[in-house]
C-alpha cells in the first residue's frame, strides 16, 4: 500500500511501463498473435484469396502421409545429422586454435568471421561455380590428383552433403566466436595447475578444457540444431536462383512451407508444416538440455 501512496514510486513505475511498452506490444503482436493465428491457420483450407475452410487435422494427417513431406523429413534429419556434429568439431579446432598466441591472430578471425556476415545467396552463386561439374573448382581439384567427376548437386548422393560442406565453411565462424568467449572465460590456474602435474595437451584439453567448456558446447549444439532443422537459403541459393525448383532430394522441411504456402498458397498446409517443425524442434532441443544436465554431471 506505501507504493501506491507514494506519488515518486507511481512516477517511475509508470515510466517503467512506458519504456517497455513498445518491447511487450511488439511480442504479442509480431509473436503470441502471430504464433496463435497460424496454429488456427493450421486447421484451415485457405488459399489467401478466399474464405478459410476449416479442416481440423486433415492438414497434419495429409502432410504426414504425403511422399514428398516424408521426404523433406528425411533430408532434414540427414543433413542436420551431418553439418550438427561436423560444424561444431570445426568451430572447436577453430577456436582452439585462434586462441593461442599467434601471427596475425586477429586477421585469421576476422577471415573465418566474414562468411558469416555476407548474404547466404551472394555465397550461394560462387559455390555454384566451385561445384559445377564440368569446370568447377573442387572437381578441377579432383580431376589434378585423379579422382572422379561428381556431380555435387545434381546427384542425389552428393547433394545433402554438399549443403553440409556449404553450410560448415559459411557458419564455423559464429561457432568460433562463441566457443572464443567460453575458451577466454576459462581461468588460467586450472591450465597451470595441470601443467604442474604434468598433463599433456591433449589432456589439458581432455580434462580442463572440454568440462569447462560444456555449457558453451550444449549452447552451439542447441542453436546449431534448429538452425540446421530450419535450413532454406542454403538450398534456395544452390537450386532456386535462376528461377527453378529444388530436386525432391535436397528439399528440407522449411523448403517445403516456403513451396506450399508461397507457390501453391496452401497456407493451412504451410502453417501444418512449421507447426510440426516447431514440435519436433521442441522435442530434441528439451532432450538436449536434460542430457546436459547429466553430462554435466558426468563430466
Amino acid at each position: 500500500m506505501a507504493f501506491f501512496r507514494n506519488p515518486m514510486a507511481r512516477r517511475e513505475a509508470l515510466w517503467g511501463y512506458l519504456m517497455i511498452a513498445p518491447v511487450i506490444i511488439g511480442l504479442i503482436v509480431f509473436f503470441y498473435y502471430a504464433l496463435g493465428s497460424s496454429l488456427i491457420i493450421s486447421m484451415t483450407n485457405w488459399d489467401v484469396l478466399t474464405d478459410a475452410k476449416w479442416v481440423g487435422l486433415d492438414n497434419y494427417t495429409h502432410l504426414l502421409s504425403d511422399p514428398i513431406f516424408q521426404k523433406a523429413l528425411v533430408n532434414t534429419a540427414y543433413y542436420t545429422l551431418l553439418s550438427v556434429p561436423l560444424g561444431l568439431i570445426v568451430s572447436l579446432i577453430l577456436a582452439l586454435a585462434l586462441n593461442t598466441r599467434i601471427r596475425f591472430r586477429d586477421v585469421y578471425r576476422l577471415i573465418f568471421f566474414l562468411p558469416v556476415l555476407t548474404m547466404p545467396i551472394a555465397i550461394a552463386v560462387v559455390w555454384r561455380w566451385i561445384y559445377n561439374p564440368d569446370f568447377g573448382l573442387l572437381n578441377l581439384v579432383l580431376r589434378g590428383i585423379g579422382g572422379p567427376r561428381i556431380k555435387w548437386l545434381t546427384d542425389a548422393s552428393w547433394a545433402i552433403p554438399s549443403l553440409t560442406i556449404f553450410s560448415v565453411w559459411a557458419g564455423s565462424g559464429y561457432g568460433m566466436v562463441i566457443f572464443l568467449a567460453g575458451l577466454q572465460n576459462i581461468p588460467r590456474e586450472y591450465y597451470e595447475a595441470a601443467e604442474v602435474d604434468g598433463a599433456s595437451r591433449w589432456q589439458l584439453i581432455r580434462y580442463v578444457t572440454l568440462p569447462l567448456l560444456t555449457p558453451t558446447i550444449f549452447f552451439n549444439l542447441v542453436t546449431s540444431f534448429i538452425g540446421a532443422c530450419q535450413v532454406f537459403d542454403v538450398i534456395y541459393g544452390l537450386y532456386s536462383t535462376n528461377g527453378g525448383k529444388a530436386p525432391e532430394y535436397v528439399r528440407s522441411i522449411v523448403y517445403i512451407i516456403y513451396d506450399e504456402g508461397f507457390h501453391f498458397f496452401r497456407m493451412g498446409n504451410a502453417s501444418a508444416a512449421a507447426w510440426i517443425l516447431f514440435i519436433i524442434i521442441l522435442v530434441v532441443t528439451i532432450v538436449q538440455l536434460r542430457v546436459q544436465r547429466r553430462w554435466v554431471h558426468y563430466m
